[in-house]
């Protein structure tokens, strides 16, 4: 936004006094738009984020991961952020009809929704199962054509190296329920996810019967809508993430919340 000031300037009586007068408007003028900022920050007075409550990252009274992240990031321009939980497919609608601004966080992404270059989270998944029914591990070849079981939406064939069967089920608990009652194959989550799931399990079993091995590596990313507001929106903050990785900033947040520290700088 380019704020100019307009005043009734008199003829000044000689070219280098309208020399003087032109330059010192100029420099004013300048100066005014430096303090403003850029057009996008006075624009955008809050950010709306969407995505369901994690343990740890979108924590029900406003802690984690993901909230700390976003508030830190849109603070560097005097933005504040709301959050609305939603299931994933909830959060993909509400971010495609622009009734938010952006989804935490997925690892694909398909239109009308593009996917921030920065990730707010980077880790390895693993998958829990019984060593009995499964026999020795021998990489992801121990999984081709077996049933792998995940939280809606969050997996997906292109996460595993060779054929497997995908079947979404309620939630880790449930999952993990399966897998220990024989119902199934895999159970795939991230570790923290599954760490949470058998703390919630009230199913007793005996741990040398079972094993958790890793399955992938893959990073997590906010999707936004194409709109000139989502784009500004997505560009605000991989250009925030960045001055936080630069500056110091972020990396006490992910070991706060005992997690990795992405590799932003190949990112």
């Amino acid at each position: 936004m380019n704020i100019v000031m307009i005043c009734d300037i008199p003829e000044p009586p000689s070219r280098t006094g309208q020399f003087a007068a032109r330059a010192g408007s100029a420099i004013l003028s300048l100066f005014f738009l430096f303090l403003a900022g850029p057009a996008w920050s006075l624009e955008i007075k809050e950010v709306i984020s969407t995505g369901q409550s994690w343990e740890s990252f979108t924590n029900l009274d406003g802690t984690g991961l993901y909230h700390e992240i976003l508030n830190e990031v849109f603070a560097l321009y005097g933005i504040a952020v709301h959050h609305e939980y939603a299931n994933s497919d909830r959060a993909e609608e509400l971010v495609t009809r622009n009734q938010a601004d952006m989804m935490l966080c997925d690892d694909v992404v398909k239109p009308p929704l593009v996917m921030a270059r920065y990730p707010m989270y980077e880790n390895a998944y693993y998958v829990f199962f019984n060593k009995d029914r499964i026999g020795p591990w021998r990489d992801g070849e121990a999984m081709r054509g077996k049933t792998v079981l995940s939280q809606p939406g969050y997996y997906a064939q292109l996460n595993f190296p060779v054929p497997v069967n995908i079947k979404y089920v309620a939630n880790g608990t449930q999952a993990l329920g399966m897998i220990l009652l024989g119902r199934s194959d895999f159970y795939v989550d991230d570790m923290v996810f599954i760490k949470a799931s058998i703390k919630e399990n009230t199913i007793v079993y005996d741990e040398n019967e079972f094993d958790i091995k890793q399955a992938g590596v893959r990073s997590y990313h906010p999707l936004f809508n194409t709109s000139p507001r989502g784009k500004t929106v997505m560009k605000l903050y991989d250009e925030g993430m960045m001055k936080l990785h630069q500056s110091g900033k972020l990396r006490p947040i992910f070991k706060k919340w005992g997690h990795p520290y992405p590799d932003f700088d190949n990112h």
